[in-house]
C-alpha cells in the first residue's frame, strides 16, 4: 500500500451541496480514473458531523498517510468541522476549493508533504483567478488579434 518512510497523501474533498462530488468528477475527467480522492458533500451526508465521522474512519484505516482535506469555504460549517481533525498527526485542511488547486493536490508526488508545496500550489490557484468583462476582453482582442490567451 505504501512504502516505509514514504509519506503517501489521501485527498479528501468536502463541501456544501454536491461541490465535492462535482470536483471529483472534474478531476477524473482531466486526470483519468487513477485519481485517488474521496468526496463528501452535504447533499448526501446532510451534517458536517457525518462527514467528519467518515473522514475519521478513513483516517483510522490509514493512520500513516497524510490526509489533505480540501474544503469549499473558510468559516463554513464543513470546513470548521474538518479543522477539528487537524489535532491528529498528518492532517491538514485547505479552504477555498477550486479545480486548479484540486489538480495540484491530486498530482502531488509520493513522499512530498502538502506543507512543502502549499505556497506553490496556492500561487498557481490564485493565478487562475481572473476577472473578465467586455472592456477587458475588448482590450485583449486589440492587443492579440489571434489568441485571447
Amino acid at each position: 500500500m505504501f512504502q516505509k518512510g514514504i509519506v503517501m497523501s489521501k485527498l479528501i474533498l468536502a463541501s456544501h451541496g454536491s461541490l465535492a462530488e462535482g470536483m471529483k468528477s472534474a478531476l477524473k475527467m482531466i486526470l483519468g480514473d487513477t485519481v485517488q480522492a474521496e468526496a463528501f458533500g452535504l447533499d448526501k451526508w446532510e451534517q458536517p458531523q457525518a462527514i467528519m465521522e467518515q473522514v475519521q474512519k478513513l483516517r483510522a484505516e490509514c493512520p500513516e498517510e497524510e490526509f489533505i482535506i480540501l474544503c469549499d469555504m473558510k468559516g463554513g460549517s464543513v470546513c470548521n468541522r474538518m479543522v477539528e481533525l487537524c489535532s491528529e498527526p498528518n492532517v491538514c485542511v485547505i479552504s477555498g476549493m477550486n479545480l486548479t488547486l484540486a489538480i495540484g493536490l491530486a498530482m502531488m508526488p509520493p513522499g512530498v508533504k502538502c506543507s512543502e508545496m502549499k505556497e506553490e500550489l496556492f500561487e498557481e490557484a490564485r493565478d487562475g483567478i481572473e476577472y473578465f468583462d467586455s472592456s477587458v476582453v475588448g482590450g485583449l482582442k486589440e492587443e492579440e488579434e489571434d489568441d485571447l490567451w
